[in-house]
C-alpha cells in the first residue's frame, strides 16, 4: 500500500527556500531533486508534488526570492511622462543592480543568467504598464527592448561598463522613445540610430 504524502502547508515553501539555496550555491546542472530532498529530510516524491519538473521547482524558486523586487518595481510611479518613468526605472534598477551584482557574485554563471533573464521580464512588465499609460506607440515592443537594453548594461558583471557609457546609454533609451533633449543640452545622437 503507498504511503500517504504529507502536505504540510509550510513544506513547499521549505522545500523552495532548500532548492533557491542550492542553485545558487551549485548552478541548475549540479542541484539535483535528490539533493534538494536530502537537504530538508524528505521524500523525492514529495518535491515532485508541489512541482512537476526540476525546471518548476526552479522557476517558482526564482520568482519567491523576486517576489519583493516585483513587487516594488511595480509599485514605483508609471507616470504618463516618458521621460519621467525612464528616469524613476534607470534609479530604481541602479540600486538594485550594484545590490544584484554582489548577492549573486559568486553564483553558478547558469542561475545569474537565469535571474538577469527573470529581472528583465519583471522590468519589461513595469515599462510596457508605464508606456501604455503614456499612450506610447508600440508600448509593448519598445518595454521589451528597453528591458533587455537598460537591464542588459546595468547588471554586467563588470560595473563600469555601465558606468563609463551611462549617459549615452540612458540618452539613448530615451532618444528610441522620442524624449527630447532640454534645451542647452544638445547632444549628440549615436550614429547607429541615423
Amino acid at each position: 500500500m503507498p504511503r500517504k504524502i504529507s502536505t504540510d502547508s509550510n513544506k513547499k515553501e521549505e522545500i523552495l527556500a532548500a532548492a533557491l539555496n542550492l542553485f545558487l550555491e551549485n548552478g541548475y546542472e549540479q542541484t539535483s531533486v535528490r539533493m534538494i530532498s536530502q537537504t530538508i529530510g524528505c521524500e523525492v516524491g514529495l518535491i515532485y508534488y508541489y512541482f512537476k519538473t526540476k525546471d518548476d521547482l526552479f522557476e517558482n524558486a526564482l520568482s519567491l526570492y523576486f517576489k519583493k523586487f516585483e513587487e516594488e518595481l511595480m509599485s514605483l510611479p508609471c507616470e504618463a511622462d516618458v521621460d519621467h518613468l525612464i528616469d524613476t526605472f534607470v534609479e530604481y534598477m541602479e540600486r538594485k543592480a550594484a545590490e544584484i551584482r554582489e548577492n549573486f557574485a559568486n553564483t553558478h554563471f547558469t542561475v545569474r543568467a537565469a535571474i538577469h533573464e527573470k529581472i528583465k521580464t519583471i522590468a519589461e512588465s513595469y515599462l510596457s504598464e508605464g508606456f501604455q499609460q503614456a499612450e506610447q506607440k508600440d508600448a509593448c515592443v519598445l518595454a521589451a527592448f528597453l528591458a533587455q537594453g537598460l537591464c542588459g548594461a546595468m547588471l554586467k558583471d563588470d560595473a563600469s561598463f555601465y558606468e563609463i557609457n551611462k549617459e549615452n546609454v540612458i540618452r539613448t533609451s530615451k532618444s528610441l522613445c522620442g524624449v527630447k533633449e532640454s534645451v542647452g543640452k544638445k547632444k549628440d545622437i549615436p550614429s547607429f540610430l541615423l
